[in-house]
């Protein structure tokens, strides 16, 4: 039949005209860009994120505080970066060489990186970068990480460029927590220009490769960061602080709201787009207003942030394993977290989190809730009702909720404990300089618990802000540097045993967040870093929600 039909009425053969088929051509790129732009999202437009303080400083890794980190790591960028599985993956760098012997780490870089002025990133920025901040004088905060000083006497021997686009690191000896260091996000070892610094080597202002630069920083106010059109952005799918990180928001406004009222009355009005660690509280008429009304959207996560006592362990009285072991027995984990969470996340006394590989039954094994026992021991320990004082803060407000829930179990076993109020900034000072007695604290996202542990155990000698200084602990610390996956789980697993026998301080709980956007606010993705990613955000303007019955 079809050879019939093409008997009579023989096909037709046209041969396409060049005019014709570049119009084709030009409409297949129009479409295919259309369906690319709604895949990937849209660009233009500023988002307002709500901060609960003023950021410290622009200076990556040395006067910081989470929300300092939060805005800065849209603007610099490390060779290596966290992936969502707490891994460690390549950022700035094409690929990574580990020697044989474990001491010399070789990173290939990637070609056409920018730096916000538009010069390439080349090998001896890397250089110039690394060793700035191995500086003394520039008070990187995590400086005994690399020069020998700190719990593991790791050091960078040598950093030095073996062509334009390859660096190489010499280390005394192997370690295998060495990029999960470099990645850090409290110490940011972001790849800056030398533009960043005057000529005298003082800081001036952050020339990055992130896919944001700095505008504007009204103190008092907010920051501001602008989309960095030149951005080289890696092809995998958004991972962490790596993978895709293209940028689609002309604006990111860090806006400064104190008060978590005032920050959910700007969400409600359109003036702020995303409020990120909500407090618990706030999260039942958040709730219910998404359901009611469906102009905001809830994301709820568990964190790598660890809650905690801090205990002086230079006071006279407190310095007493025994007065110590006291107070958590007077403290009962779970209510703590039922209070301050309000059974969102379970308790955890454990530096080991409780979303780690590393987390086991034998660190769900704390010291008893027993106020008996508790007022026995105090006795024992030499306690006559002295007055403890107990520091906290209302800007987090869950260490606030955690000194209440502590003062009033203290009170029933008969401790004599008042509450200081103070601001976070004179908190933080305190604990830096080792001002305080007792004092609800947190510890920001590591990504490994060697990390975390060795944020707190060390020579108290060297920093007043290590809680721990205790010698076989710190053996143990610097253990985990080369330890195996099965050495790690041991070694872990002794440290808590050590940690809950001395109780150098007191862990309550790994937090969970509630972040909250505007409905207009596509792709947004949490982590369990528990601080915002901005990248491959985009605004959908034809959104609004329901109104107001």
């Amino acid at each position: 039949m079809k050879q019939a039909l093409n008997d009579i009425h023989p096909p037709v053969r046209l041969r396409p005209q060049p005019a014709y088929i570049c119009m084709l051509i030009a409409v297949c790129l129009l479409i295919y860009t259309d369906l690319t732009r709604a895949a990937e999202g849209k660009t233009g437009g500023e988002l307002v994120i709500a901060i609960s303080s003023d950021i410290r400083s622009t200076n990556p890794g040395v006067n910081r505080d989470g929300n300092t980190d939060a805005v800065l790591y849209h603007i610099v960028e490390s060779l290596v970066a966290f992936a969502d599985d707490s891994s460690v993956k390549p950022l700035l760098a094409e690929r990574i060489h580990i020697s044989g012997d474990g001491r010399t780490y070789q990173f290939t870089l990637r070609k056409g990186v920018y730096f916000h002025n538009g010069t390439e990133l080349k090998a001896e920025h890397v250089v110039w970068s690394w060793r700035r901040l191995l500086d003394p004088a520039t008070g990187f905060r995590c400086l005994d990480w690399y020069d020998g000083q700190g719990n593991t006497g790791l050091r960078i021997e040598e950093i030095k460029a073996t062509n334009d686009y390859q660096v190489e690191f010499q280390l005394n000896k192997a370690s295998s927590l060495f990029l999960h260091r470099m990645a850090n996000l409290q110490c940011l070892t972001g790849i800056v220009h030398p533009d960043s610094v005057n000529a005298d080597g003082t800081w001036k202002r952050p020339v990055g490769t992130g896919p944001y630069s700095l505008g504007k920083w009204k103190r008092g106010e907010g920051v501001y960061l602008h989309r960095f059109r030149r951005y080289s952005s890696r092809s995998e799918a958004r991972d962490g602080l790596t993978g895709n990180k293209t940028p689609y928001l002309d604006t990111l406004f860090f806006r400064i709201t104190p008060d978590p009222t005032a920050a959910m009355a700007a969400l409600f009005s359109g003036a702020v787009d995303l409020l990120f660690a909500v407090p618990p509280s706030a999260r039942h008429s958040l709730a219910d207003r998404a359901q009611r009304r469906g102009d905001i959207k809830l994301y709820d996560y568990l964190t790598l942030d660890w809650t905690t006592l801090l205990i002086q362990s230079d006071h006279p009285l407190l310095g007493k394993p025994t007065m110590r072991r006291a107070i958590a027995h007077a403290l009962a984990h779970n209510q703590i977290a039922e209070f301050s969470t309000l059974g969102m996340a379970p308790a955890n006394a454990s530096a080991v989190q409780s979303i780690s590989p590393y987390f086991n039954e034998k660190h769900t094994q704390w010291l008893d809730y027993n106020p008996q026992k508790a007022r026995q021991l105090s006795l024992a320990a030499g306690y006559q009702g002295e007055e403890l004082v107990l520091q906290t803060n209302r800007k987090y407000s869950y260490m606030f909720d955690n000194a209440i829930a502590i003062q009033a179990m203290l009170h029933a076993a008969g401790f004599n404990v008042r509450l200081q109020v103070l601001d976070w900034a004179s908190q933080l000072s305190n604990f830096l300089k080792g001002e305080f007695q007792l004092s609800s604290f947190g510890y920001s996202a590591r990504s490994h618990p060697a990390l975390l542990f060795g944020t707190f155990t060390g020579d108290r000698g060297v920093s007043l802000n290590y809680q721990w200084d205790d010698p076989i602990a710190r053996s143990l610390v610097a253990a985990l540097e080369n330890a195996s996956e099965e050495e790690t789980h041991k070694i872990l697993d002794q440290l808590f045993t050590r940690y809950r026998e001395q109780v150098p301080m007191i862990g309550l709980y790994n937090d969970h967040n509630t972040d909250v956007t505007r409905r207009r606010v596509k792709n947004y993705q949490p982590w369990a870093f528990g601080r915002p990613r901005l990248w491959g955000v985009w605004l959908d303007e034809t959104l609004a929600g329901k109104p107001d019955p």
